[in-house]
């Protein structure tokens, strides 16, 4: 090989070499290479949307009728939970004759579908000039989706229709029994206990615990600290046992609970004077349990997630990716809440 031809492959080598990283916030969609795909430097994972159970619903507003637990007053069944209304020492009657029959107790709730999109914008030049490599069109929609995603999944959390009358009211401002205050005190496995039990005794069987990442690791740390020997068949040395622990699964007395870590639960400021701290909370949910109305926990929606291409805005495309939804609670007794949670 002659010395211009080294130089000439040198130069090629060091430009292939030499990537550089650059903010294309404003700047036109354009390709300039043979990459496949626009890498997307973003989360995508929705774990609570995506086990919630999901039906069609219709109308308006969503409304149903929730089911109230009764506690018994009778003399030997007091403080007893039970369904229908009705206490034991009425519900034994002689031949001939009737119980001594209560009706139950029902709330009704009715919540309206809220909208909730983002718009894919692409000129003609950018669809244009990228059509050789990237369908920029197909991909935007990609992205916005996967926003709009990302976005009912802060809302299942975090929606709340007093700070705003076009959200649904999240987990966290419909969850109001069942709640253990732990008034600063860092997160401890009998917190989750506590609340499970509570749950149980009203009928429900909780499935998941949800938690920042602040308090998954705390679980995680809480676990790891309960055992004193790590084993591994077939490691051949010490060294190929891995350290640490991940908890994705507790077996709780009252039946094995998901731990969902959401990027959607923060810390925020508080604790007393004198002694600040950052304060999280924790959701216990049953979202499995299957009632009259559908699951205990579930998303009813009008129109599911869709792309609607709208009319042409100058010389780009436009496309409409939304959703109408609504959170359904349909049984609030069998979810809790560990709430003030300190460092």
């Amino acid at each position: 090989m002659s010395y211009n031809a080294q130089l000439v492959e040198q130069a090629l080598q060091d430009i292939q070499k030499a990537i550089s990283s650059t903010s294309v916030d404003g700047l036109m969609l354009v390709r300039e290479d043979l990459q496949a795909e626009m890498a997307i430097m973003a989360p995508t994972d929705t774990p609570l949307r995506n086990r919630l159970n999901r039906i069609q619903g219709n109308g308006k507003a969503h409304a149903w009728y929730q089911l109230i637990p009764t506690i018994s007053a009778g003399a030997q069944s007091a403080g007893h939970l039970f369904l229908g209304g009705t206490a034991p020492e009425d519900a034994f009657f002689a031949k001939g004759g009737l119980p001594t029959a209560t009706l139950p107790s029902y709330v009704y709730k009715s919540a309206p579908y809220v909208s909730v999109g983002d718009l894919a914008t692409v000129s003609f030049f950018e669809q244009m000039a990228g059509g050789t490599y990237t369908d920029i069109k197909k991909h935007q929609i990609k992205t916005k989706m996967l926003n709009v995603a990302l976005i009912e999944e802060w809302a299942i959390i975090n929606g709340d229709s007093s700070v705003s009358p076009l959200q649904f009211d999240g987990l966290v401002k419909q969850i109001t029994t069942n709640i253990k205050d732990n008034a600063n005190a860092a997160l401890a496995l009998s917190d989750i206990t506590a609340v499970c039990k509570q749950i149980v005794r009203k009928g429900g069987k909780p499935q998941a615990v949800i938690v920042g990442y602040r308090e998954l690791q705390k679980i995680s740390e809480l676990v790891l600290s309960s055992y004193y020997r790590l084993f591994q068949a077939g490691a051949g040395t010490m060294a190929d046992i891995p350290a640490g622990i991940s908890v994705t699964k507790w077996l709780s007395p009252f039946g094995v609970v998901d731990i969902i870590g959401t990027r959607y639960i923060v810390e925020v400021a508080g604790g007393t004077t004198g002694a600040p701290t950052s304060q999280s909370v924790a959701l216990v949910i049953d979202d499995k349990t299957v009632l009259e109305d559908g699951n205990a926990i579930q998303m009813v929606d009008l129109m599911p997630l869709s792309a609607i291409d709208l009319a042409l805005l100058q010389s780009a495309y436009r496309t409409l990716i939304a959703e109408f939804s609504v959170l359904q609670l349909t049984c609030e007794a069998f979810q809790g809440a560990i709430t003030n949670i300190g460092e």
